[in-house]
């Protein structure tokens, strides 16, 4: 752990015919089948549609892609991976030149529910390795901004708001998030002494258009209902098990773990 921060990566040492395991980058799946005694995959890498077959396939993909993937998925376990709606999701990095500002404001963390920013906050004093968190209020650092966008006091679920989210989120240009994330910062900062016409170094604004997977929500969704459909959406299809977070219906690692351990598990029981 104490050099990855700072390692170079080379992708390129992922897929050898030489390695045990191997990971194809640039190569998105199209479409998986089961046949009598194996499973045909196709994808396309490089403009081309490449197939492959294997004995047994692990889906750790996106799950409402899966109906689309496998169009011989009863219509019942289709729908139901289909209500795995991802909420859309935006990180954004400000670099500001110094944060004096948080430490005359004796703050850390900002909460701001009813703005276009929800949170606002310093980034992580996380030391590993050679890399070390700022320590010094006159040097740089960089803020951590969070947006989710939906579609509130409508009276609409979770699921549509995600899907309203998504598509302003795809209509956005960066110069209207870049003007929100100025008011923001000047409105919340401003009373410390910051400005960002003369604070700000750089933006950096990661969309994730489908970004957490769906998680209960009491004010939306029933428990039983809730856990049947989460089951019936991961259910084996023949030679094809399904894994991701996505599965579990939570966005976090250890979930994705879980799920590819027991989607292992499904394909080929241990004695």
């Amino acid at each position: 752990m104490d050099d990855v921060v700072l390692a170079k990566f080379d992708y390129g040492k992922l897929d050898r015919a030489a390695n045990r395991i191997r990971i194809r980058l640039n190569s998105t799946c199209v479409n998986v089948r089961n046949r009598a005694k194996q499973v045909d995959v196709a994808y396309v890498r490089n403009g081309r549609v490449e197939r492959i077959s294997a004995d047994h396939v692990v889906l750790a993909c996106f799950n409402m892609v899966i109906p689309y993937l496998m169009p011989e998925l009863p219509e019942e376990q289709r729908a139901a991976l289909a209500r795995n709606v991802k909420a859309p999701l935006v990180y954004t990095n400000v670099l500001v030149r110094d944060w004096k500002p948080w430490v005359a404001l004796k703050v850390h963390e900002i909460s701001a529910p009813a703005s276009f920013h929800c949170r606002v906050k310093l980034d992580y004093p996380v030391d590993l390795g050679g890399y070390r968190h700022p320590r010094d209020p006159e040097k740089a650092i960089c803020l951590h901004l969070v947006h989710v966008p939906g579609e509130p006091h409508q009276g609409l679920d979770a699921r549509d708001q995600f899907r309203i989210g998504r598509q302003k989120l795809l209509e956005m240009t960066f110069a209207q998030i870049e003007e929100r994330i100025r008011d923001d910062l000047d409105r919340m900062l401003g009373p410390g002494g910051y400005s960002g016409a003369r604070d700000i170094a750089a933006i950096t604004v990661n969309r994730w258009s489908h970004g957490y997977a769906y998680d209960k929500n009491s004010l939306f969704d029933d428990d039983g209902e809730f856990a049947a459909t989460a089951k019936l959406a991961r259910r084996k299809a023949g030679r094809v098990a399904i894994a991701n977070s996505d599965s579990h219906w939570s966005a976090y690692a250890h979930s994705a773990i879980d799920a590819a351990d027991r989607a292992v598990r499904e394909l080929v029981p241990r004695a």
